[in-house]
């Protein structure tokens, strides 16, 4: 039990309980009531902590965003997050990023870039499959989630309501299973504008390139 205010009624009391979910309890409720009330806005501040890493390391803190893969549909991906304090990275900068040889400075600093999204520091555990609108047309907001590779991280954003099943499932390329279609219910990262003419840049691109294979190939 905790002393406080409720974060849903804002009632004030010693008996409140702590939200044990990736925020580390920094909101409170008077039950399970208050709390599924106020949901809709504390799961934006309460990321998730992903399973053990594939690579031994402990529980990491980390945040899902939404961003668009090559085709303009709604993907995940995981990044470093610092809601429950800076401390809880600093093991992972250090056997991650960093040498014996970097001193406390060094290794807070990329800490910070880990935070701070620096592309040389992200976490980058894309947990979603392109899928062609050839294959199926996803509708905004969806995205397919490959159980095969990440089925600790889908389930986790599962159960933590920060995507919900459609029931619809798709094959996508050589993988055995169909993979679930979820809607995402993430911050959006980027501008699906700017996906569409990147993706256009690098058809004409691969174009150019078939283009001049073929005529030097006829020389």
């Amino acid at each position: 039990m905790t002393k406080g205010k409720c974060s849903n009624c804002c009632r004030e009391a010693d008996d409140l309980l702590k939200c044990t979910g990736g925020c580390g309890g920094v909101d409170v409720y008077c039950n399970r009531t208050c709390q599924k009330v106020d949901w809709a806005m504390h799961k934006k501040i309460c990321p998730f902590v992903v399973p053990p890493l594939a690579n031994g390391f402990p529980e990491a803190p980390v945040r899902a965003v939404r961003k668009m893969d090559g085709y303009g549909n709604s993907g995940v991906m995981l990044v470093w997050s610092g809601h429950l304090g800076a401390e809880r990275l600093i093991r992972h900068a250090r056997e991650l990023y960093c040498n014996d040889k970097d001193d406390e400075n060094k290794v807070r600093d990329v800490v910070e870039a880990m935070i701070g999204g620096d592309p040389c520091f992200l976490y980058e555990l894309h947990v979603t499959s392109p899928v062609s609108p050839e294959v199926m047309k996803l509708k905004p907001g969806e995205a397919c989630f490959n159980t095969e590779k990440y089925p600790e991280a889908v389930r986790a954003l599962l159960e933590n309501g920060i995507i919900t099943d459609t029931g619809k499932r798709v094959k996508v390329g050589l993988y055995k299973e169909k993979f679930p279609v979820c809607r995402v219910h993430a911050p959006q990262t980027d501008n699906f504008k700017e996906v569409c003419e990147a993706r256009k840049a690098r058809e004409e691109m691969l174009a150019s390139m078939c283009f001049e294979t073929i005529r030097l190939s006829s020389t």
